[in-house]
């Protein structure tokens, strides 16, 4: 009896150090982002943004005059890619979105075409860059942004390798194809900075102080895990795959030239109907318990994202002209990041709770509790996907609960964008993001809550709408990329 006692309390002394490693902030992580947000920058930031906001198109590189493709152009980054080309004065009816969901009305009465795509269908993408062209646009040079995903960050086994690799491989693979062979000359595709981190592990010895990789940099020389069991998830381990394919790519003997960007993982923003950033799945749920509020990231506005992929074809296309002197940046990768200090998870709920007029909450939860359920949560899963297939799924909120979902929630991330941001003649892109994370979320807010006025916003299921009426609407499902209960 005294021996299960003993047991029990050692375990549960050791779930208490577990769970107060993966609340502490390294001091390494503390001093590379030492001061978080008040409430009065927050309000004057918001302020500033509603008089004066920020003109991104100051920043876009010239019209190029080219046809342009874009694969996934109703995602957040996609949208804003299509809504650059167009500010910046491409013809309308020279740039197609393919897709699965519609573009808004208002795009496809400019004249931007769209044609709905399963990427994964190597003959449907082919058929879709073979569509006839508006006559005015058919000897256009060809453009391709190739920004379409399956993001899954609760798996990290083997057995669900096929449920990202299908779109995110093999897709990437059909895109690449067809787009050399309609003659495409630049081909920029959206990786991902969480490639580069290493799977971490919380269950510490007891006298560490932290978990392992706490805290990661990741920069165009940060070292890729090698084994998949050292990526942080299967969406890692097949974005990685796929970069491979498209940096592989590069052919300056035939001109067609390849690169990615890699987007620091925490990527917001808003315009788009699909949006699924971080900000707006609180913003639409109210909120969320949590104990990520220690955790410092680097995050990244959707529209310095574009403006990294639209310098990126500049680079391409200058460096193709027979009299250019500028260093080879084909077949690359480019991490790009806000301009400024990682913030904190903490800092981003109290700017929500601070700005947002309708109801956003954060309430503080312990971890290890979660990270116990978390392998439960991932053994039910595999029992159900691979031998059990008459169990019931998991809710789309509590299968995200996996293990592999701390490795990139509970991990302390700084995003080095320093080669981007060189200037040409360096082998630079000249990246120069004119939105930081303060100015980017209040824009954020501002927009939301424009919208909470004017036409209303779904809140936890229902239509809200803001002022002398509010109207109860039906239920609605979103697809999320982080759980709505943490």
């Amino acid at each position: 009896m005294w021996t299960i006692a003993v047991i029990l309390a050692l375990g549960a002394l050791y779930l208490w150090r577990v769970n107060s490693a993966m609340k502490i902030v390294p001091r390494e992580a503390h001093k590379l982002s030492p001061r978080r947000w008040t409430v009065e920058e927050i309000k004057a930031a918001y302020k500033k943004n509603q008089e004066c906001p920020i003109d991104v198109t100051k920043s876009l590189p010239p019209k190029q005059s080219r046809r342009y493709v874009i694969v996934g152009g109703t995602g957040l980054v996609g949208a804003w890619i299509v809504k650059h080309l167009l500010a910046r004065g491409e013809d309308p009816k020279a740039i197609r979105i393919l897709d699965l969901v519609s573009p808004n009305q208002k795009l496809l009465s400019q004249g931007v075409s769209w044609i709905k795509t399963d990427i994964t269908d190597k003959s449907a993408v082919t058929s879709a860059f073979n569509q006839p062209w508006p006559t005015e646009a058919t000897k256009l040079p060809l453009t391709v942004y190739h920004t379409a995903a399956v993001i899954r960050p609760q798996d990290r086994l083997k057995s669900f390798l096929p449920l990202s690799s299908k779109v995110n491989t093999t897709g990437t693979q059909n895109v690449l194809s067809a787009a050399r062979t309609a003659g495409a000359t630049a081909f920029i595709w959206t990786s991902s900075g969480s490639i580069t981190l290493h799977q971490a592990s919380f269950w510490i010895w007891p006298w560490a102080r932290e978990p392992t990789h706490a805290v990661q940099i990741i920069s165009d020389t940060t070292k890729l895990p090698t084994r998949h069991e050292d990526f942080f998830s299967n969406y890692a381990v097949t974005k990685s795959d796929a970069e491979r394919l498209v940096r592989a790519a590069d052919d300056p003997a035939t001109n067609f030239r390849t690169g990615c960007i890699r987007p620091t993982n925490g990527i917001y923003g808003t315009g788009t109907e699909t949006n699924s950033a971080i900000t707006d799945i609180y913003l639409r749920t109210g909120g969320s318990p949590t104990w990520a509020a220690p955790v410092v990231q680097s995050f990244v506005h959707a529209e310095n994202v574009s403006l990294a992929h639209l310098l990126y074809e500049q680079r391409l296309i200058q460096q193709s002209e027979p009299e250019s002197t500028l260093p080879n940046t084909g077949g690359q990768a480019y991490v790009v990041s806000d301009p400024n200090a990682a913030i904190s998870f903490g800092d981003m709920y109290t700017l929500l709770e601070t700005l947002s007029k309708t109801p956003v909450r954060f309430p503080k939860v312990q971890p290890v509790p979660f990270l116990v359920m978390a392998y439960v949560v991932e053994v039910y899963a595999f029992l159900q996907f691979k031998y059990l297939t008459w169990l019931p799924r998991l809710p789309h909120d509590l299968a995200q609960i996996q293990p592999s979902l701390f490795s990139i929630l509970n991990v302390h991330v700084f995003a080095d964008d320093s080669r981007a941001k060189l200037a040409p003649e360096l082998g630079g892109l000249g990246y120069n993001p004119p939105i930081n994370t303060l100015d980017g979320m209040c824009r954020r807010l501002v927009d939301w809550n424009a919208m909470a006025e004017s036409e209303g916003v779904d809140v936890n299921g229902k239509k809200v709408r803001l002022g002398p009426v509010k109207v109860a609407g039906d239920g609605f499902d979103v697809d999320v990329v982080v759980p709505k209960a943490l």
